[in-house]
């Protein structure tokens, strides 16, 4: 009999929307006022969003507990701000990663009069307390992944995280076999096309969690199929 490896697949249909004049989000775990019995945190993954934003507007967040936040943006740039920190732009093919405490507030906004902007924003439990904002940014190089996976590249001075963030394009059955750190968890999200992944089919903004494995085995089922990869540690 073949093992299948323990996991559970969030349907792109099946996530929380949350819409107003200003924006429209999409919720994969529970959200703001999305509450869902069945959608709660992937361990210390807490919440994973997928963000229009409307011309000029802006959102502001509280953090209830310390945080890391990564907004990835999808379509557009994004502006970022947080208290006595500079305001930064985001721009797509980067990553930016904010470490905050308890309380902290911030602010996102589009910076075009007119035009929508989508991102993704990603919260992620800390593995040690934070007691000062950390602002990071990252950067994926598409161009050169070849059909890989590629990690976010860190800055020099970018302190360890819990966590590791990969990205990739690739071509029709092309496959990938990712390796996994001892005791670290795997989440997926597809940000355009298809991918069968350890057995499970995977279409446009679903997500897949593994567990209890060592090693995940990937295939793109379409044409210039993304995908976004954590690796979280226990």
């Amino acid at each position: 009999m073949i093992k299948q490896t323990p996991g559970k697949i969030f349907l792109a249909d099946q996530r929380g929307l949350t819409e107003t004049s200003r924006f429209r989000r999409y919720s994969t775990f529970n959200f703001g006022s999305y509450a869902h019995e069945h959608k709660a945190a992937f361990g210390r993954l807490q919440a994973v969003n997928e963000e229009t934003l409307g011309g000029g507007q802006h959102l502001a967040f509280r953090a209830d507990q310390a945080t890391h936040l990564l907004l990835i943006p999808v379509t557009g740039e994004l502006l970022v701000s947080v208290p006595a920190q500079q305001d930064v732009v985001v721009e797509v093919e980067n990553m930016h990663l904010l470490t905050v405490p308890a309380g902290t507030t911030i602010s996102l906004r589009n910076p075009y009069a007119t035009e929508l902007v989508t991102f993704l924003h990603l919260w992620v439990q800390p593995d040690a307390p934070v007691t000062i904002i950390g602002s990071q940014q990252y950067a994926f190089s598409l161009a050169s992944a070849g059909g890989q996976l590629t990690a976010a590249t860190a800055p020099l001075s970018a302190a360890p995280l819990p966590f590791s963030v990969y990205l990739g394009r690739f071509a029709g059955r092309q496959e990938i076999m990712y390796d996994l750190s001892p005791e670290a968890s795997f989440f997926a999200y597809v940000l355009a096309g298809a991918f069968e992944a350890e057995g499970r089919l995977l279409h446009e903004k679903d997500s897949l969690a593994l567990w209890e494995t060592e090693t995940v085995e990937l295939e793109a089922l379409s044409n210039n199929a993304l995908l976004l990869v954590l690796e979280l540690k226990a």
